[in-house]
């Protein structure tokens, strides 16, 4: 209120003997506190994921009926050891539909699976965050490839980096207890609309290694009364062929006797 008097009195000319300079200085001083609070602030949030997987090849025992040939696991973890469960409420593992289990949900660290297989598939992974507000989840596409035979266990693994743009309260103290790096940003407020918290995506960098087995998908594995509808349908052809066969060694064998009768 008091600053307000001060204004309309220095404006209307009654400066209580002040000087015309002195009028001006405090205008100006005005002008430029209305101009740092017409700047609005920025905060941003940066986190780092680590997404990767081990494979290796399974040692063969007679006792084994499955047709898997690799071991392999797969894990979402903080960069340098951080503490994502602070912001990450779960994590939702998509497998191939040909798994017996092909969907996991994992809602407490280690956020990892462990599985077998025998060939490479598209894995979808999809992260939610302890978020109110959006955002509230990410999705990452990751390409699971084997080794090939001859090849040594291969790890792979690869970082993504989450950028949150003016999150809530809440979730930015769960992104710096994760880790999270804080950044501010001062913006004139004319250039800058009003936008709620964003999350900038990642580019995909996940570019497949040449020493991996990627000739065999993964298919999905025939059902046992599939097997036996087509074992009996093998067994079928097998015996319509032997029949065959019975019926030409007959004939070649009435044609001997024939040219044997003429002989005579």
């Amino acid at each position: 209120k008091q600053w307000y008097q001060r204004r309309v009195a220095i404006t209307a000319g009654i400066t209580n003997n002040l000087s015309s300079d002195v009028m001006k200085e405090e205008l100006t001083k005005q002008n430029d506190n209305v101009s740092v609070d017409s700047r609005k602030r920025i905060s941003k949030v940066k986190v780092a994921l680590t997404l990767g997987h081990s494979a290796s090849h399974r040692a063969k025992t007679a006792s084994s009926v499955d047709d898997f040939t690799h071991d392999w696991s797969f894990y979402v973890r903080g960069d340098h050891g951080c503490k994502i469960h602070h912001y990450i409420e779960r994590v939702v593992f998509k497998l191939h539909e040909s798994f017996k289990n092909p969907v996991q949900v994992i809602k407490k660290p280690p956020y990892e699976i462990h599985e077998q297989g025998y060939g490479t598939f598209i894995l979808f992974v999809e992260v939610n965050f302890k978020n109110k507000r959006n955002p509230k989840q990410i999705e990452y596409k990751y390409d699971l490839v084997l080794p090939a035979d001859g090849v040594p266990p291969i790890n792979r693994a690869r970082k993504e980096i989450l950028t949150f743009t003016n999150p809530n309260k809440e979730f930015m103290t769960k992104l710096i207890d994760g880790g999270g790096a804080l950044q501010h940003e001062n913006l004139p407020s004319t250039s800058l609309p009003k936008q709620p918290a964003q999350i900038e995506p990642p580019k995909e960098s996940n570019v497949p290694s040449p020493s991996v087995n990627k000739n065999r998908e993964h298919t999905p594995k025939p059902s046992k009364e599939q097997e036996e509808r087509r074992a009996a349908k093998e067994k079928r052809k097998e015996e319509r062929r032997k029949e065959k066969r019975a019926v030409e060694d007959e004939g070649e064998e009435d044609d001997d006797d024939r040219r044997r009768g003429g002989g005579r």
